[in-house]
């Protein structure tokens, strides 16, 4: 089963962020899910809306599917690409249909760029590293390497250009979002960015699990933290002002 809830935002031709489940696994009875990432947070016990059905998580892992009639409240709902809403009683359950947006979109929203930031500038450090190995091995033709480092990394610098513009902007608009953000992820203090990526949960053929198993790799001896990489997001940008 696919679920429109797992997602990971990417910045489409149109230089807009969307929500996309593409190449995300199938999970069955029995398997963890991804309850939480960098940019949304169920908790580990939530019921998902999907297809008219209702489909229980219980400590992070999807348990069943039942009728409305057995669901027990106050209860955590998950639909659509990630709405998120809390409700108390089985009269509430209509109106989830008719509502465009759920709880903590701002949340969600800073969390998506401040995602995409880090995966952006990983993978064009990841190219810059390969083709300056190059030059360290084989290649001594630098106008060549430094053409190659351009067309490889130029659609990752615009739509890092397009991410951070929108950060700045959000976090302008909100000045108190980065708080709200954080009280809504609730991460530990040494919360590894590694542990809650979505990258894990991708098809093992795709080119997400696998930039996944290179950052593991990277990553064994030194663990990354949210609220630190976040902090230098934000205090990069007087730098750029």
């Amino acid at each position: 089963m696919r679920f429109d809830c797992f997602y990971y935002p990417t910045v489409n031709d149109d230089g807009k962020v969307i929500r996309s489940n593409i190449n995300l696994k199938e999970f069955e009875f029995g398997d963890l899910v991804p309850t939480k990432t960098l940019y949304y947070n169920y908790s580990k016990n939530f019921a998902i809306y999907q297809g008219e059905e209702f489909y229980i998580v219980e400590d992070g892992i999807l348990t069943q599917s039942i009728s409305s009639d057995n669901l027990k409240f106050p209860l955590k709902i998950v639909f659509g690409k990630g709405r998120q809403l809390k409700i108390f009683s089985k009269k509430d359950l209509p109106s989830i249909r008719l509502l465009l947006k759920g709880e903590f979109e701002k949340e969600k929203e800073l969390g998506e760029l401040f995602c995409l930031s880090l995966m952006l500038n990983k993978k064009i450090k990841h190219i810059q590293y390969e083709i300056m190995s190059d030059l360290t091995n084989s290649s001594r033709d630098c106008d060549f390497l430094n053409q190659e480092i351009d067309n490889r990394t130029h659609k990752l610098i615009e739509d890092l250009k397009i991410v951070e513009r929108k950060f700045y902007s959000l976090t302008l608009d909100y000045p108190n979002l980065k708080d709200s953000y954080l009280k809504y992820m609730n991460f530990s203090d040494k919360e590894d960015l590694l542990e809650i990526s979505i990258n894990k949960y991708f098809k093992p053929e795709s080119s997400e699990y696998k930039h996944y198993l290179i950052l593991r790799s990277m990553c064994n001896s030194k663990p990354i933290y949210p609220k630190f990489k976040l902090d230098n997001l934000i205090s990069s940008f007087n730098y750029k002002i």
